[in-house]
């Protein structure tokens, strides 16, 4: 069914209000897909015009402040109290209640409440083109359902006629009150957008804009990058604000609030979309951001220039209130991908998976507007698998719902589930809500760190920090402790703890036994790489990121990981160590890692004795004598077997009556007079399957074996006879002896020289006949071919 697409002039004060009548027919018979450009008033008023017809409105925003700050301005607009007819829900904070009709909320919070889902009359999906895997799992999730809330999807830069198509859906557009944005361009070439000499260029563009009107909007594609231009631009005669998603709320808000001096506000992409920043003017855009690109099971984050549809939103912030100017530091003859490529296309997938799991979906039966790639999904249920998530049919286990309960990532989660059975989640705790915020809370500054940075371990600095660390402390991000406290105060009070953790030290051992009882990749050995050091686990190697402490003292024999992040793409891809604890090779040992292997075997007083090397990621964690056992103690019969340590004369006539058989079986039953299978195994093959039927189990089985035991079982008479007349394996012809080498598909046997002085070969009459096949000699002179076909 095609969209119907309605196209409306602006008649009210707020630029969405001329589609309000036709939202209200459209809502009445299906979902509705809304574009219209930020700041139309549509995040303020669509979720207001839904309550005021009798509906209970969950609204979905993608980011924790859009979420606070829409539900406090439509709080005011409805003249109540927050939390009261209006309220939100996000992670570690809400304000609602049963009066609430309006919720705004994150997608993970919906996610992780169908009960709140299904009290909802509509679900609001808001800035869906910003696409994130949990806003695409929602779509797919109430996409043409009949037993759920109304849809209604919402964005200022979504392919609207797709995405209404697709939900067979009504396409309302509302004309923006933007102003015009005069676009100007300073890069010099056709290249993309780059990083090199940012900051300066950044001056550049704000000194052509010292006589535009309004504040100034900088995007940046990082805290790096900002606060880099913070620190050049800071005795300018403007209110520097930096604006990203690291600073707390009360930091975020400095963007929003009146400023004596013209404010320059210094933002990552989270200023392109959500709420409007008031009075900015001119727009400065660096066309560079921070994003993931999916690659072998791992989300690795690069610098890529932003596409033409996140280029027109970043310049549409300067038309907001008044004629604006974007600068764009890059050139007009640069081509930029027309849209920005969604998640499920660049991230891993194992969130999407899981989720989907919980609500008792697979991903393949749900209806996504663009399909996750094949591989990538495979990706993802292995790792999902390998954290003991999910069954072979892909379902979440009881283990999966006890780590979808949890408002972690899965391996953080995984690892706090081990901790309940191993007694340590006190460190735990504190461990993993320091690593859940996503951002560094150990900062590299110039002082030395203190306390806090002390030793050679991140996870002992980390647990020290959330234990008896200051906001105030320079080596520590205030804000990113605020919110790990918070997180660990709310996983106490679910684990049923006293609301105040321990203060003593953390204990690395039982936290390295727990990492890696819930996670055995979690280990890695230590590889030197002449002066750099890699660690390695069987999979991708990793290298040590410049803040971890693991490289403070001389390098450890191994490691526990517990947090890393993937850089940079192609060649130049990395996956860096950001928190890990040291260990040694033979506490991996303990912990069962690696698989024993056989180093050397001997025959001592009637037993079989191996010395056995423990083996892990190709490197050696400890070495010991021991009486093999097991599969372990068959590969030591065998080694000892085919070496002729063991019952050598029945492995010389094994060998013999192998090599007749499996020559009988070429030649067939017309040539030996019976048909012999020709699967025939090789020597090593047959002794370690009958090893295995004899039940071998130790090296104290040797007083059991007789060398009839393992020799092979011979052919018939007339077998023998046939072969050793017409086809015999040597020949001896007095002055010399040949090795008969059997090319039996080309049907040619060739006479190797072992023993004699001979130089010219011998004639044909001295030698078998070979019937069916040529005849070739080899010399010391060379090779003669005395009969070229049978």
């Amino acid at each position: 069914t095609q969209p119907h697409v309605m196209l409306v002039v602006v008649t009210n004060d707020l630029p969405i209000h001329a589609i309000r009548r036709a939202f209200d027919d459209a809502i009445a018979t299906g979902p509705v897909v809304i574009t219209s450009p930020t700041g139309s008033g549509k995040s303020t008023e669509v979720p207001r015009w839904l309550a005021a017809s009798n509906h209970r409105v969950i609204v979905v925003e993608p980011r924790r402040v859009a979420c606070r700050t829409l539900a406090a301005r439509v709080a005011e607009l409805e003249a109540g109290a927050l939390g009261e007819r209006v309220g939100y829900a996000v992670r570690d904070d809400a304000a609602h209640g049963e009066r609430t009709r309006i919720l705004f909320a994150t997608p993970g919070i919906v996610l992780r409440s169908t009960e709140l889902v299904a009290s909802a009359d509509v679900l609001v999906l808001d800035e869906l083109h910003e696409r994130s895997l949990e806003l695409d799992l929602l779509l797919a999730l109430f996409t043409r359902r009949s037993d759920g809330p109304r849809l209604v999807v919402m964005s200022a830069t979504l392919e609207g006629e797709r995405v209404a198509s697709h939900l067979d859906a009504r396409l309302l557009s509302a004309e923006g009150r933007a102003y015009p944005v005069d676009v100007r361009f300073l890069g010099s070439n056709s290249s993309l957008p780059d990083v090199d000499g940012l900051v300066s260029r950044v001056s550049v563009a704000l000194a052509r804009a010292a006589s535009d009107p309004g504040d100034v909007l900088v995007f940046l594609p990082g805290k790096g990058e900002i606060d880099a231009c913070a620190r050049a631009l800071d005795a300018t005669s403007f209110d520097v604000i930096p604006l990203h998603g690291g600073l707390s709320m009360s930091e975020q808000r400095r963007a929003f609030a009146p400023s004596s001096r013209r404010k320059l506000v210094l933002a990552t992409n989270v200023a392109e979309t959500s709420v409007t920043i008031p009075g900015i003017g001119v727009v400065i855009d660096s066309g560079l951001v921070r994003r993931t690109r999916y690659h072998d099971g791992r989300s690795f984050l690069t610098l890529a220039p932003i596409a033409e549809d996140a280029a027109t939103q970043r310049a549409g912030r300067a038309g907001r209130t008044g004629p604006g100017v974007a600068y764009r530091l890059w050139s007009a003859a640069a081509r930029l991908a027309p849209v920005t490529p969604p998640e499920i296309h660049r991230e891993s997938l194992v969130p999407l998976v899981m989720n989907a799991a919980a609500w008792g979906r697979s991903v393949e039966s749900l209806p996504f507007l663009d399909a996750p790639k094949p591989y990538a999904l495979d990706a993802a249920r292995d790792e999902l698998r390998a954290l003991g998530a999910l069954d072979d049919d892909a379902r979440l286990t009881e283990r999966g719902r006890e780590l979808f309960g949890l408002p972690l990532d899965a391996k953080l989660a995984r690892l706090l589930v081990e901790a309940k059975h191993q007694g340590t989640l006190d460190d735990v705790i504190d461990l993993v809500s320091a690593l859940s915020v996503g951002r560094p809370l150990l900062l590299r500054t110039s002082a030395d760190g203190g306390l806090v940075r002390e030793g050679d371990c991140d996870a002992s600095a980390l647990v020290r920090a959330m234990r008896s660390g200051s906001g105030s402390d320079p080596a520590l991000s205030s804000f990113v402790l605020d919110e790990a406290r918070r997180t660990r105060t709310r996983l106490r009070r679910a684990y049923e703890l006293p609301s105040e953790p321990p203060r003593d030290e953390l204990d690395r051992v039982a936290l390295v036994r727990t990492a890696i009882a819930a996670d055995p990749r979690s280990a890695y050995v230590t590889r030197l790489r002449g002066r750099s050091i890699a660690f390695a686990n069987g999979g991708t190697e990793l290298e040590l990121a410049r803040e971890s402490l693991l490289g403070s003292a001389k390098p450890p024999e191994a490691i526990v990981v517990f947090e890393s992040r993937a850089f940079g793409s192609g060649a130049d891809a990395r996956v860096l160590v950001t928190a890990g604890s040291p260990v040694s090779l033979d506490a991996l040992a303990r912990a069962g890692l690696g698989r024993d292997r056989i180093e050397r075997v001997a025959i001592e007083r009637g037993k079989v004795v191996a010395v056995l090397e423990r083996v892990y990621a190709k490197r050696t964690l400890t070495t010991r004598e021991d009486i093999p056992t097991g599969a372990l103690a068959r590969e030591a019969f065998a080694t000892l077997y085919l070496r002729g340590s063991l019952f050598r004369e029945s492995k010389a006539a094994s060998e013999e009556r192998l090599a007749i058989t499996a020559l009988a079986a070429k030649l067939g039953p017309d040539v030996v007079g019976e048909s012999i299978p020709d699967d025939v195994p090789d020597l090593p093959t047959w002794v370690a399957a009958r090893l295995e039927e004899l039940g071998i189990e130790s090296g104290e089985d040797l007083a059991l074996l007789s060398p009839a035991d393992l020799l092979v079982p011979d052919v018939s008479y007339l077998v023998r006879s046939a072969v050793e007349r017409d086809y015999p394996r040597a020949v001896n012809i007095g002055d010399a002896s040949y090795r008969v080498d059997y090319d039996l598909d080309a049907r040619r046997v060739t006479l190797v020289l072992v023993r004699g002085q001979r130089k010219d070969p011998p004639p044909l009459t001295y030698l078998p006949k070979f019937p069916g096949f040529g005849i070739v000699v080899s010399t010391p002179r060379g090779t003669h071919v005395l009969r070229a076909r049978g």
